[in-house]
């Protein structure tokens, strides 16, 4: 059993009864389906989204005319094809209706054939115009659909990155009893001074992630598989420094390009007179001036560096006359915070 396509309805606003008979009595013949409206206010109320495909619409009415319909009526249903009537041929109207939306403008009395071809015209460009929309959307989800799986695959290529390296970093510090643990200590310190200061969201990963890799320079060195991995001092003009052996290790991982800025700049000193560049004050990155922090009153109180582990309290002492020289006093401020608490 067949089925009948729908036909393609249209809305006729005439204000001339006669026209407006004739003018239905021929696009039902051609296959359309033709409601009429005998002023724009009638038409407005028959108006709504999806409803008529077209509409023609005279311009010369009583209550509303034509060119304050047309407007309007885009308004209801902005796929509306509409081609415009008029009883004289008037440039100006028809610059005016072209240019406020109308597919085509024909002069009455209107050659029948000639309304065929102009309303079969207007639907085609009309259909067209909703494939593309469509297309354009489709498009649209799909590359936010693509994009949106390629950072979750990415995201997850940098958390295995950093697992990765992590894994390596505590198997190296297993190796030496003072270093065992110290770089996770110090990833959960910082972080807990970033919260502190203010940082969030990717500010406050990184110096997660900065804290549980800064060390990995100096691991790195003490494994020649490692250290064979970064530039040769040819390559870079000098031998690079732990911070910097570190970072450039991390700087190939794209996504961890500020994890790598924070741990090069661990070593500058808040008085300008630290490595890699001499850099000072708020210069020196944030989260590298946080690193530094956590990671020297974790030696103080953990005992590296050779010397005997120191408690709290006297770990924040021993840090404070290196205030406003190596470490920034806010972030000072935020450590003994964070250390001691509020009393």
């Amino acid at each position: 059993m067949t089925t009948t396509a729908p036909k393609t309805a249209v809305l006729l606003v005439e204000d001339d009864h006669a026209v407006r008979t004739s003018l239905a009595k021929y696009l039902e013949r051609t296959g359309f389906e033709v409601e009429q409206a005998p002023d724009g206010q009638a038409a407005l109320g028959q108006l709504t989204p999806g409803r008529f495909a077209a509409m023609l619409c005279d311009i010369r009415m009583p209550v509303m005319t034509g060119i304050q319909l047309l407007p309007k009526a885009l308004a209801a249903d902005p796929d509306l094809a509409v081609i415009m009537l008029t009883g004289v041929g008037e440039p100006q109207s028809a610059i005016a209706c072209l240019t406020a939306g109308a597919a085509d403008y024909l002069i009455k009395p209107v050659d029948l054939e000639e309304l065929r071809h102009s309303l079969n015209r207007a639907l085609r460009r009309r259909q067209l115009e909703i494939e593309r929309r469509e297309l354009e959307r489709w498009l649209a989800r799909e590359v936010a659909s693509r994009t949106a799986e390629l950072e979750e695959q990415t995201r997850r290529l940098a958390q295995l990155s950093v697992n990765v390296l992590g894994a390596l970093v505590d198997s190296l510090e297993a190796k030496d009893p003072v270093l065992l643990g110290h770089s996770q200590r110090v990833a959960d310190l910082g972080a807990r001074i970033a919260v502190h200061l203010g940082l969030h969201g990717d500010e406050l990963e990184a110096v997660r992630t900065a804290g549980r890799l800064h060390q990995v320079g100096k691991l790195a060195l003490r494994e020649p598989g490692l250290a064979a991995a970064a530039p040769s001092s040819e390559e870079i003009g000098a031998a690079p420094g732990e911070a910097d052996l570190a970072a450039r290790l991390l700087e190939p991982l794209v996504l961890l390009k500020g994890v790598a800025e924070i741990v090069r700049y661990q070593d500058e000193r808040y008085d300008g007179k630290g490595v890699p560049e001499g850099r000072r004050g708020e210069e020196i990155p944030v989260g590298a001036r946080i690193v530094a922090a956590a990671s020297l009153y974790d030696e103080l109180a953990v005992g590296g560096a050779g010397g005997g582990a120191l408690a709290p309290a006297a770990a924040i002492e021993n840090l404070r006359g290196l205030v406003g020289l190596k470490l920034d006093p806010a972030v000072f401020a935020a450590l003994e915070q964070e250390v001691l608490g509020a009393a």
